[in-house]
């Protein structure tokens, strides 16, 4: 067993999930050479129980994938969110009290960037042991994507498929599965379509009863109801923190949100969330100087040099990484830059101080493209001289 890998085996109806925000990779124990591992560990499967096999590996968390995890695996803000935001009819159905998170991801590795997801289940109303499935999808894109449609039928299809295949369907039906989809983008750029029959193009109604249908809830952060989430404080902090972190008056928040959390939180969770919000607000925000950090967190009666000290790390790493961009891209001019003269000077002798400065003057990846090219195609030095000083005057 390499030394960054462990196996744990958990048991789904009862054990904490915040672990499983690292979760890469999930391998479901249903094969004989499953069954012997399990027999390893001296466990047997149960008709009830779901037993996961999960590799773990350590992944850093984009600021914003860490705010909606760390926010909606709150059982407390997941159902109040569910209660003002579904409809009615749902909400008669779903006894929320009963409401669990299930330790499980459905995100292909590659699609991290974009999305994070949570899984609830919840009893039914009226049944004994029935329980539907509650699928937040959570897209982190700045850009919408109206086929996120796809995405959200392959994760369905999958959770039916595991409980299909782990003997977990109650009297041979599959569960319902609201899926949910969590945007923040700006409130009019979403054409998105809520329907899985208006993403396929149907030449006719006949083509419609050979494709699946299903709808789905979709939330705007920026669009909703801030009096829905008043009364929750993490919620209410997240809802402004996303619909004002482009405007000027997001300096406002960072005081607000510490004497907030300081008056309904423990000390400890107050300053888990606000290094939490504040490492957010560095990544999303403009607007906001270390100043305003280094001022609201002198409200705190201690842990704010901690949350500081961790806001410095951030804003040295993001230094770093544009920088390394900038060099490579450096490099790769100067390496341009370097063939030019060379082509030349083995073409055409030693080329002059001038038209090398002229050259060197030139940070266009495109243009130095296009003038390497060239060198193999003019007749004389003074013909590439003048090509420079053409390509030089249009930079």
């Amino acid at each position: 067993m390499e030394i960054n890998t462990f196996l744990n085996i958990l048991h789904l109806p009862d054990r904490a999930c915040s672990t499983f925000q690292q979760i890469n990779q999930i391998f479901r124990v249903r094969s004989r050479r499953d069954e012997e591992i399990l027999q390893k560990f001296n466990l047997a499967p149960s008709p009830r129980t779901d037993y996961i096999i999960c590799m773990v590996t350590k992944r850093e968390q984009a600021p914003h994938e860490g705010m909606f995890l760390k926010i909606f695996q709150n059982l407390d803000n997941a159902r109040h969110f569910l209660k003002n935001h579904m409809s009615e009819e749902l909400r008669k159905r779903f006894d929320l009290d009963t409401q669990r998170l299930e330790p499980a991801t459905y995100i292909d590795r590659k699609l991290k960037k974009h999305y994070s997801d949570l899984v609830f289940s919840v009893r039914l109303v009226g049944y004994k042991k029935q329980f539907a499935k509650i699928y937040l999808l959570f897209e982190h894109k700045s850009s919408p994507d109206p086929l996120t449609g796809v995405q959200i039928l392959k994760y369905m299809a999958l959770q039916w498929l595991e409980l299909q295949e782990q003997h977990m369907l109650v009297d041979g039906k599959l569960p319902p599965i609201i899926p949910i989809v969590i945007y923040q983008g700006q409130e009019d750029d979403r054409n998105m379509c809520s329907s899985f029959h208006d993403l396929v193009e149907m030449p006719s109604e006949s083509f419609k009863v050979y494709i699946p249908d299903f709808s789905f809830a979709f939330f705007n952060v920026r669009g909703m109801d801030e009096a829905k989430v008043q009364e929750k404080i993490l919620l209410k902090f997240y809802v402004e923190i996303i619909k004002y972190q482009n405007d000027p008056s997001v300096k406002e928040i960072p005081p607000r949100l510490v004497r907030g959390l300081l008056e309904s939180l423990d000390h400890r969770t107050a300053l888990e969330y606000i290094d939490i919000f504040f490492r957010y607000l560095v990544k999303s925000t403009e607007h906001l100087t270390q100043e305003d950090y280094e001022k609201a967190l002198e409200l705190l009666p201690e842990g704010g040099e901690t949350i500081m000290e961790t806001l410095a790390d951030q804003w040295l790493k993001e230094g770093e990484d544009r920088g390394v961009v900038l060099g490579r891209e450096q490099g790769k001019i100067e390496n341009a830059q370097q063939y030019i003269l060379e082509n030349l000077t083995e073409r055409f002798g030693i080329v002059n101080q001038r038209l090398t400065d002229k050259v060197k003057s030139i940070q266009s990846p495109d243009t130095l493209n296009a003038l390497f090219k060239q060198t193999n195609r003019v007749n004389s030095l003074d013909d590439f001289s003048r090509l420079v000083d053409k390509a030089s005057d249009n930079e």
